[in-house]
């Protein structure tokens, strides 16, 4: 029943109890129509048998059983009588008609009684045959107190057919269950009819309930002609109709909403493009006076004769150190929020890259009396270089900046088929609360005050863009008080053959090389020159890029070159491979140098503005150092 629809349910609800009183009332009456016709046949066998004994009294007292033959006949040929027997008091049969059946000895069956036989086919009665007696009042022959009773002389047994009670019952039984199916009938038209006019109306609404509840609510319920539930389908109505309203106000509201937070969201895009755009187009006019300090800078700490003097340029270097690393952090913002930061992986040996990072943040550790050291791994990895580069090299300067006494210590292990790059440092910690948030631009837990000493809070925020960017997971594990631990997860790779090593900075005059200048502008040509000239450099400047194609049969055994186009410097190249392979190049400022296919055996490196003379002189004398075996 639970399966069942309202519509199985209303004709249920009004068949069944006709059904039950039908049937109550067929097995009473045809129970009561039995037992008057078993009482019918039982008491017309009584009346007939007791008619019979008071007249074969005399044939049985006489003996003249032609007489009770007689008697016998007549009574068997009364309907229903199928034989009938005349006993004296010894049991003797004096008389008899119709056909026999085993009966019990008549000397000791009661008056009155009567039975069915076993298969139920006949009826047998007996009764007892009393002799009259008159009663005398002469004292002389009255020999007690008690009258004189009935003295049985013999006994009569009929048996009757109940062939006609069997046939009564059975007519009765076909009439009974005739009454009773035309009444079910009858029920069943009645409840279907009911079921029509109740469930139709139902089954409609709850379509129309479904359809509102798929969001069609423009779907409306229709009047049923039995009008059984009109005020529920008009009040449905009426909510499809309220609901159909709120729908297309709140969709109208939501359409108005969602444009103007398109809107919003386009011009904060624009904005930020723009000022991402903004900074990536400025950035080579705010590292030119950036990098005319550094070299100026570089040059009074060589000619600086005093202790105040050297103090000063050192104070002076540290001042531009800190406003490189800020427009740095910046500027690669700018970069990823363009998509300009294109990683190229391959492999790379992990080993040199945590050595080169370590000794560019050796001098800022030892500054403040920290100890910073690398564990030697033989790892390879597959990664971008200079992305990777710029990930630990954030995650060093920040446990630096960070730590104030004990050390850090960078290192690689094996972790599940993967390398693991880790900083420890011990410095402050950080909370839990503070885990998420320090991956959060700008955001400092332990510069409240803003001191710019302390960087803009950009390291780890770029660190987690440039681990997305690459598909490094980042982790961290920190305790507050005691120190932190910031690890980089990234694929291994088969170990390859690399020259790439760090060269430590040779005193002034250590180079014996040609170099040609591209595209430097004039008082930055200046300073870079007498730098160069003070470590031994031959050198060749061109302002244009038409100046230095005219210039490519010179000798020249590195090009710096600056500018935003590389397509420039890749015009250079070529013109110098027509008769030679054309000697390395190194990009100065934000030049992308992985856009463009470049001349074959062609070895380019990028060197970011401001320019640091350590970092350049290192760069020199990795490119030269290759390019003199070669040459010979």
């Amino acid at each position: 029943m639970k399966s069942w629809g309202i519509r199985e349910r209303v004709i249920f609800v009004a068949v069944m109890p006709a059904t039950f009183i039908a049937i109550v009332l067929a097995a009473y009456f045809l129970l009561l129509r039995y037992t008057d016709a078993e009482e019918e046949l039982v008491g017309r066998g009584h009346a007939l048998i007791k008619t019979l004994t008071p007249a074969a009294e005399y044939g049985v007292f006489s003996g003249n059983r032609d007489e009770l033959q007689q008697l016998a006949a007549a009574l068997s040929q009364t309907p229903d009588v199928k034989a009938v027997s005349i006993h004296d008091r010894s049991g003797v049969l004096l008389a008899h008609a119709g056909i026999l059946s085993p009966e019990p000895d008549p000397q000791f069956i009661e008056d009155g009684w009567s039975a069915q036989s076993v298969d139920g086919d006949t009826h047998s009665f007996h009764a007892k045959i009393w002799r009259s007696s008159l009663p005398i009042t002469d004292p002389l022959t009255w020999a007690g107190d008690a009258p004189p009773g009935r003295e049985s002389i013999g006994s009569v047994t009929m048996t009757m057919s109940r062939a006609n009670v069997l046939a009564r019952k059975q007519e009765m039984m076909a009439v009974t269950l005739l009454v009773t199916l035309s009444a079910l009938a009858l029920a069943a038209l009645l409840a279907l009819r009911l079921s029509r006019d109740v469930s139709a109306p139902i089954l409609s609404l709850q379509q129309v309930v479904d359809s509102i509840r798929g969001g069609h609510l423009e779907v409306r319920a229709d009047h049923h002609p039995a009008s059984t539930l009109r005020s529920l389908e008009d009040g449905i109505n009426d909510m499809a109709a309220a609901l159909q309203a709120g729908r297309d106000q709140l969709e109208n509201r939501i359409a108005r909403a969602t444009t103007e937070l398109q809107q919003k969201k386009d011009e904060a895009e624009q904005a930020s493009a723009a000022k991402s755009r903004f900074l990536a187009a400025a950035s080579h006019d705010l590292r030119q006076p950036l990098h005319a300090l550094v070299l100026f800078s570089s040059e009074l700490m060589s000619k600086a004769d005093s202790t105040h003097m050297r103090r000063l340029a050192g104070q002076i270097n540290a001042a531009i150190a800190s406003l490189g690393e800020l427009l740095d952090g910046l500027l690669d913002f700018s970069r990823v929020d363009l998509g300009d930061a294109r990683p190229e992986q391959k492999a790379l040996d992990l080993d040199e890259l945590i050595e080169r990072v370590v000794a560019t943040h050796q001098s800022s550790a030892q500054v403040k009396g920290l100890q910073l050291r690398h564990h030697r791994t033989r790892l390879f990895v597959l990664s971008d270089p200079l992305l990777l580069y710029r990930m630990i090299s954030n995650l060093v300067a920040n446990a630096v900046r960070y730590t104030e006494q004990g050390g850090i210590l960078v290192g690689a292990r094996r972790a599940a088929g993967k390398a693991r790059i880790e900083v420890w440092d011990t410095g402050i910690g950080i909370t839990d609360a503070h885990r998420k948030l320090v991956f959060q631009e700008f955001f400092q837990a332990a510069n409240p005050e803003r001191n710019p000493g302390k960087g803009l809070g950009l390291g780890l925020s770029l660190v987690e863009r440039l681990a997305r960017l690459l598909d490094h997971r980042l982790s961290l594990r920190s305790v507050p008080g005691r120190g932190s631990v910031f690890g980089i997860t990234l694929p291994r790779c088969q170990p390859v053959t690399t020259n790439s090593r760090i060269i430590q900075a040779d005193p002034p005059g250590s180079f014996d090389a040609s170099l040609m200048i591209v595209g430097m502008q004039d008082g930055m040509c200046v300073s870079l020159c007498k730098q160069l000239a003070a470590w031994g450099c031959r050198l060749t400047c061109a302002r244009t890029i038409a100046e230095a194609i005219a210039l490519s049969n010179t000798d020249a055994d590195l090009i710096l070159f600056e500018g935003h186009d590389c397509s420039d410097a890749l015009l250079l190249l070529n013109a110098m491979a027509s008769s030679n392979p054309p000697p390395p190049l190194i990009a100065i400022g934000e030049t992308d140098v992985h856009a463009h296919a470049w001349p074959c055996g062609t070895r380019v490196a990028c060197l970011a503005k401001p320019i640091r003379p350590a970092k350049l002189r290192a760069l020199m004398h990795h490119l030269l150092d290759e390019e003199i075996p070669s040459a010979a």
